[in-house]
């Protein structure tokens, strides 16, 4: 990690330095342009006069100025500049007859007569020029090579990058002292979760974590809270189960020994149908356990999709009629078309348990309506029957698990008013039971936001 920043601060130090290069030469340009024009104008106010009169011109050739040549070993000195052979100026007039030089430049023109500045390559070099013209009608150029710009911007750039790379060791110094520093809860947290015990799953404490990674803490509390919600849930059907499944099981083995003890064919088809019903009540037992442990609250989620209720609602009054016409019960259904945005599985349970109450509650020669419509946005779906009903004080009750109304003499595991209520707060849905006014039992109605 630490390289990586180091890396990371490098290349953003050659990217600074680039742009200090391009800057320092912006500048530098900048600079020498208008020295250039200054030279040129003042070199004009100093010799233009003598220049003009031709009695004062030099003959044979036009006037040089000599300029300082340094030694060879320092750049500046009392003598004068390195710099100046680097820097030239010339006098023209108007027909372009060279009247003064400077020894530093060439003896052709620095530069077309034209005011202004220009860019030329003399004897294999760039110059920049600026070019003047005097009212006397005499032409002043001021050039310089172009090199001692570039110089100058390298000079820059150079002077800028050097001390941030030496300084390089000291920052990569600093960002392990802070990465160190930084890092120092999120190792503490993390020896703290390796020595836990398996079943600890106590959320970490927020107060000793360390600002930076408290969100971090926050998150791995989240985990620990779902995990143990999920564990919870196990824990919770592991003993609904063994609840659930104990009566059964036992009532089971108990048949079981009476057929195989029977001395008679009347003991022995006796047995056989008790036996046949033990286990029909352990399997439906265990259905309406898993169908409650996949509504329940935390479990995975579920997939949502639009769902005809209709469907539903017309698979299972079939099966509802078939166990109806034992008991002589008519089963009466009116359904429209009403598409719901849910899980397939969870509402055709929700329907089941509905139907399967209403018919098994029902006395015979009972009846049973079924009644599905939507409007508003909403499905309504309304299940009646001509049962004994739920007392209004046991009403809330019924939803809690295994919660059986005693002296109904209808076996059942208590779980189907369970699964719909989970159901429906899986889906936004609500329930409301009360007494039938057509047919006297119970009425359960049911309302889900429409698809």
């Amino acid at each position: 990690m630490v390289l990586a920043l180091v890396g990371t601060l490098s290349a953003g130090i050659a990217v600074a330095a680039g742009f200090s290069y391009k800057a320092g030469l912006q500048e530098a340009n900048e600079l020498f342009d208008a020295k250039l024009a200054h030279s040129a104008r003042v070199l004009m106010s100093l010799v233009d006069e003598p220049l003009a009169d031709e009695q004062h011109r030099t003959p044979g050739g036009p006037m040089v100025i000599s300029v300082w040549h340094g030694n060879g070993r320092d750049l500046v000195s009392a003598g004068g500049h390195a710099y100046e052979t680097k820097l030239a100026f010339q006098v023209r007039d108007a027909g372009g007859q060279l009247l003064l030089r400077s020894e530093s430049g060439p003896v052709q023109a620095l530069a077309a007569l034209a005011p202004g500045y220009a860019d030329v390559t003399l004897a294999g070099s760039p110059w920049r020029t600026f070019t003047l013209r005097a009212p006397s009608g005499l032409w002043y150029q001021a050039s310089e090579q172009s090199e001692i710009r570039e110089e100058m911007a390298g000079d820059i750039a150079f002077g800028t990058l050097v001390p941030l790379f030496l300084s390089l060791p000291i920052m990569a110094f600093m960002i392990w002292l802070a990465v160190c520093w930084a890092s120092r809860g999120l190792l503490r947290i993390s020896e703290q979760i390796e020595a836990r015990a398996p079943d600890r799953l106590a959320p970490i404490e927020l107060g000793r974590v360390p600002k930076e990674i408290q969100g971090l803490a926050k998150a791995v509390n989240g985990l620990l809270a779902r995990v143990e919600a999920g564990l919870a849930r196990e824990r919770r059907f592991t003993a609904d189960a063994a609840h659930e499944l104990r009566t059964p099981v036992a009532a089971v083995k108990i048949h079981a020994d009476n057929l195989r003890n029977a001395v008679n064919d009347a003991e022995r088809l006796e047995s056989q149908q008790r036996l046949d019903a033990g286990v029909r009540r352990m399997e439906r037992a265990i259905a309406q356990l898993l169908a409650l442990s996949r509504v329940e609250p935390g479990a995975a989620p579920q997939a949502r999709e639009p769902v005809d209720l209709a469907q539903i609602v017309a698979h299972h009054a079939g099966d509802a009629r078939t166990l109806a016409e034992e008991r002589d019960i008519e089963v009466r259904v009116q359904a429209q078309r009403a598409m719901v945005a849910g899980d397939s599985a969870a509402l055709d349970g929700l329907v089941r348990n509905l139907l399967d109450n209403a018919v098994r509650y029902t006395p015979a020669a009972g009846q049973v309506s079924v009644r599905l419509a939507s409007d508003a946005g909403q499905v309504h779906l309304v299940v009646e029957d001509s049962g004994p009903g739920i007392a209004p004080e046991a009403r809330e009750r019924v939803f809690e698990r295994f919660q059986r109304e005693l002296g109904t003499g209808v076996e059942g595991s208590g779980l189907g008013l369970s699964i719909v209520a989970q159901v429906l707060a899986s889906h936004g849905g609500r329930i409301a039971l009360d007494a039938s006014p057509a047919l006297g039992g119970l009425r359960a109605s049911v309302t889900l936001p429409a698809a």
